[in-house]
């Protein structure tokens, strides 16, 4: 009843969605063009000191895009956390669901992220550009093993409401989310205002996307004057970078696990396919939900698994956000010459994996939660203006691996928990 209900309201409201993320898509690809075209211009016509003038400018209004990011994070990460936490412990009696997808989710999300610094490492895409790093910026000194782990335990809640204590905010959401449910009837009262308060907030990333054009095509432009065709160069090694390693888990993980579960990955890829091409198009996974859960009983799926593990993994496992804000503060920190200790490296899988779990399923999700990540290894949140001229390409294919990854975990936990599947493919 439940899925039957979502295919209605799915079919109902997608041709409508679909025309706005193709207008939306179509706006980041004209203006990222025009950015590229009128920083040319200025660089091979203006004045040296026309051109800085011009590229403060451009600067500037691609800048007040990462303000907007740095203030919606901390609220972002508080409600979008402790309303799954709340929802997730009100499914206790399917216990041994919610293990094995946790169990599952994160595992593929931790290998995930460790494509992604690979990846940097390998095609090392930011390598040679010579970006300066902001005037204010100041390297993190080497922390201790104790001063990592007391560092997820702010002393101040003041600090949580920076991105820097995202860690802290999503500990605290968690430990507030677990509570609400132990109230019973009385805590559902403060999990529905949590519920709509993660709503709210992700309305309000809505609307800050919708800036994201003009941030893009000032940031285009700008870099074209200040830094040449070299970015470009950069941009394209990243991307081949990103796409690579993503097909790479997609096609050999997910085959892997769906074999395991006692499926041949040739009717996985067959019953993936549309929700594949749903995600790509749309650039987002709750979108991609119906389709997706429709998906999963051809596989054979059992009703019972799928109505949770789709629906919760839609939210918090997403490996192709994992794999590329590990690449992506890879590349940015290659781009601005700053090295990467052992540490940050570990903490960079880390951060990775909290991160893509805390990534809402909207489009352009993804670049949001890199401030946090990039935040947690210290890396300049000035990096989150570069990503987001590639970003839409970037999303595309990181949406659709994050929404089948949903549907390959849950055959194998479906097979780990006894059931014998029965597709219809």
């Amino acid at each position: 009843m439940v899925t039957t209900n979502i295919m209605v309201v799915y079919t109902a409201t997608h041709s409508t969605r679909g025309g706005i993320q193709r207008t939306f898509l179509l706006a980041i690809l004209i203006c990222f063009i025009l950015g590229i075209a009128v920083g040319w211009v200025v660089s091979a016509t203006a004045p040296k000191d026309v051109q800085t003038s011009a590229a403060a400018w451009f600067k500037a209004f691609g800048d007040i895009f990462v303000r907007l990011i740095r203030i919606v994070i901390p609220p972002l990460i508080f409600f979008t956390i402790a309303a799954a936490t709340s929802s997730i412990a009100n499914a206790r009696r399917l216990g041994m669901i919610l293990v094995w997808m946790l169990i599952l989710y994160i595992g593929t999300s931790a290998l995930a992220a460790v494509w992604g610094i690979l990846a940097g490492q390998l095609f090392a895409p930011g390598v040679g550009v010579g970006l300066q790093p902001p005037k204010d910026y100041k390297p993190p000194t080497p922390p201790s093993g104790i001063d990592i782990l007391m560092s997820f335990f702010q002393t101040d809640f003041n600090a949580l409401l920076a991105v820097g204590g995202a860690m802290s905010m999503i500990i605290f959401a968690i430990i507030l989310g677990v509570g609400v449910t132990l109230l019973g009837d009385e805590g559902r009262k403060v999990a529905y205002y949590l519920s709509l308060g993660s709503k709210t907030l992700i309305q309000f990333v809505r609307m800050i996307m919708y800036y994201a054009p003009i941030a893009i095509f000032a940031y285009a432009a700008w870099l074209m004057i200040s830094y040449g065709p070299v970015m470009l160069g950069a941009y394209g090694k990243f991307l081949v970078a990103q796409y690579s390693f993503t097909l790479f888990h997609f096609f050999v993980i997910y085959s892997i696990i769906v074999w395991l579960g006692g499926l041949n990955p040739i009717k996985y890829f067959k019953a993936q396919f549309t929700p594949f091409v749903v995600a790509f198009t749309t650039r987002s996974s709750a979108v991609t939900l119906p389709v997706n859960m429709d998906a999963a009983r051809r596989m054979g799926v059992p009703e019972e698994v799928f109505q949770v593990t789709v629906p919760i993994g839609a939210t918090v496992n997403m490996d192709g956000t994992a794999l590329y804000q590990a690449l992506s503060a890879i590349f940015i920190a290659q781009l601005f010459g700053i090295p990467l200790a052992p540490y940050q490296i570990s903490l960079l899988v880390l951060a990775a994996v909290v991160g893509s779990v805390a990534t809402a399923a909207i489009p352009g999700g993804g670049t949001i939660m890199l401030a946090y990540v990039l935040a947690v290894v210290g890396l300049p949140l000035e990096g989150i203006g570069i990503m987001l001229v590639v970003d839409p390409i970037a999303d595309a294919l990181r949406t659709a691996v994050n929404a089948s990854g949903d549907n390959a975990c849950s055959v194998l936990i479906s097979r780990l928990l006894g059931y014998k599947l029965n597709p219809q493919i």
